[in-house]
């Protein structure tokens, strides 16, 4: 009986470690050329701090001189990442980040592959603070590269 009582705490004590929170991710920063960016997202824990993430984003090319219309080059996207990890420091993780994505510009839809890296800090509430380098490669239509920084926060639940 003893055996059995310590392995049902080994297994629990095992469980509790490892796991991890899903995130609500909230992302925004600059993209070049001349690009304003906001994420939202959907991170999902995988083993040895590795993750899944579902995004959308949307996002405005800004022309010289600023016009009135200001969203005349706008545009929305959505993907799916995956998230591997490069190096776990005490209290943050350097992940390298890929996937597809898909998406419209001023109403031509196209297809494309972002890559990057992202470093994440851990607060002690469980809360992240983000700091991401991304770099988008479009097909299909003429906005082809995007590339630039972004912060944020991830919101555990």
């Amino acid at each position: 009986m003893k055996k059995f009582l310590f392995i049902l705490l080994c297994a629990f004590v095992s469980i509790g470690a490892s796991a991890q929170d899903s995130k609500l991710t909230l992302n925004a920063g600059f993209l070049f050329p001349s690009t304003l960016n906001a994420t939202l997202g959907y991170e999902h824990p995988l083993f040895y701090g590795n993750a899944v993430e579902v995004f959308g984003e949307v996002g405005d090319h800004w022309q010289t001189p600023v016009s009135d219309r200001f969203w005349k080059g706008y545009y929305w996207d959505g993907g799916v990442l995956y998230k591997h990890r490069l190096v776990r420091y005490k209290n943050g993780m350097l992940r390298f980040r890929f996937g597809p994505q898909f998406g419209a510009v001023q109403r031509k839809f196209f297809l494309g592959m972002e890559a990057g890296f992202e470093y994440n800090y851990v607060f002690q509430n469980g809360w992240e603070f983000a700091f991401i380098q991304k770099n988008n490669v479009n097909f299909i239509h003429g906005d082809t590269f995007r590339n630039g920084l972004l912060i944020g926060i991830k919101i555990p639940f």
